[in-house]
């Protein structure tokens, strides 16, 4: 908070305010703290009254399902009665926010390996035509041993390629799914 902020601060909301965003109530120990500056001291009483108000706004099945999705942590802020809906919401949150963590894994894997084909081809392009233009046997045979060496490793990255693709499509297949399950669970 700045110096402003805690000048002008209503307690009560910024309870409701950080609770809507899921922050735990030791949050006002941050805010203690910036405040403390300009002397000023959060009135615990008003906080916690508005985070437990902002709790409740906070803790229902879709902000739960919402935040699981995002990968947003969970600070156990919901009240016991809420507490149960809201984590299975967002436990299924979460499953399919881990399907998409693997498809982003998969593709960045597809993508890297790619690449490294890409820049194993240029080096053999430029390889072949030093090999052309050297007069010297022996460097032509490490060169030579190179390009074989490049075209081992492109043969292998272009496996990984190929087995990564077919893992991104069963996870896209996966959230496929998953999603249709939600969306008939009412969550979206």
């Amino acid at each position: 908070m700045s110096k402003e902020e805690c000048k002008q601060a209503d307690w009560y909301l910024k309870g409701v305010e950080d609770a809507t965003q899921g922050y735990p109530l030791d949050r006002v120990i941050e805010h203690g703290k910036a405040c403390a500056r300009v002397n000023i001291v959060p009135d615990m009483k008003e906080y916690r009254e508005g985070h437990g108000k902002g709790a409740r706004l906070y803790c229902v099945p879709e902000k739960g399902y919402s935040e699981g999705r995002k990968g947003a942590a969970y600070n156990n802020i919901c009240p016991t009665e809420l507490e149960p809906a809201f984590l299975r919401a967002y436990g299924d949150g979460q499953e399919l926010y881990r399907i998409q963590q693997n498809i982003d894994r998969m593709l960045s894997e597809i993508n890297s390996s790619q690449s490294q084909i890409d820049s194993n081809y240029s080096e053999i392009s430029r390889l072949k035509y030093e090999i052309v233009n050297s007069n010297d046997e022996q460097d032509r045979r490490y060169k030579m041993r190179r390009i074989d060496d490049l075209e081992r490793d492109i043969h292998r990255l272009g496996l990984n390629a190929d087995s990564a693709a077919r893992e991104l499509e069963l996870f896209k297949n996966d959230y496929r799914i998953v999603e249709a399950k939600h969306r008939r669970m009412g969550y979206q």
